[in-house]
């Protein structure tokens, strides 16, 4: 079981990843990798999309599609407000900063950011959930076993190389970040002019859902 929950966790950190990329990439208008370790995933994604599996599945196997969205809404801010300070106190850096969004507290939660998660717990629940968790039960045993050590390896290794990378330079490791990045950033570059506007769009699509509640979160 245990392993079982290795392997959504690492998958639905890794599809947080991808949503982080994607949703700044389009809002600054550039390349932003989003991610807190050298590897491809965020790991409170995983840690939020594996709570509320276990929540939802488990203890409460009768949701409404309203206890789910508020539950992502509760929940997200309770995760990431004590996540924030940690990372703050300890790491002395900051992966996310909420000060310019409105209704937030401290800069480390907000309301629009809140409400975004209780659509992402929707998400997640009725498409991901139906999907990912019987694909991963019908997985032999023996494989599953071998890639969740795999996976929890590699994800020790990548945040002890990550936490030394805060504390000091290591160039091997910068190169190849470096190099990523470079190679990611020609790579949005040419697909937003070959699609323009469309950073613009999702810009004022956010603009507009901040709007709502009363303060453009550019000003």
């Amino acid at each position: 079981m245990i392993a079982k929950y290795m392997i959504y966790f690492t998958v639905m950190a890794f599809v947080g990843y991808i949503y982080e990329c994607t949703a700044m990439t389009l809002w600054l208008g550039r390349w932003d990798n989003r991610g807190s370790l050298y590897g491809p995933i965020i790991p409170i994604y995983g840690v939020g999309a594996l709570i509320g599996s276990i929540l939802f599945r488990n203890i409460l196997p009768d949701h409404t599609p309203l206890m789910v969205f508020l539950t992502g809404v509760i929940g997200s801010a309770f995760l990431e407000y004590p996540i924030h300070y940690l990372i703050e106190e300890y790491l002395h850096t900051s992966y996310w900063d909420y000060s310019r969004s409105p209704l937030n507290l401290h800069g480390r939660i907000c309301l629009p950011a809140a409400i975004g998660f209780g659509i992402a717990a929707l998400v997640i629940v009725y498409v991901f959930d139906p999907v990912l968790i019987p694909w991963i039960d019908r997985l032999p045993i023996q494989l599953v076993n071998a890639a969740a050590s795999i996976f929890a390896m590699l994800l020790i290794l990548d945040i002890i190389f990550s936490y030394k990378g805060l504390q000091s330079e290591n160039p091997r490791l910068d190169a190849v970040e470096n190099r990523i990045n470079k190679t990611m950033t020609s790579f949005a570059g040419r697909y937003l002019r070959e699609h323009e506007g469309l950073d613009n769009v999702f810009f004022a699509a956010v603009d507009w859902i901040s709007g709502l509640f009363g303060k453009n979160p550019q000003t």
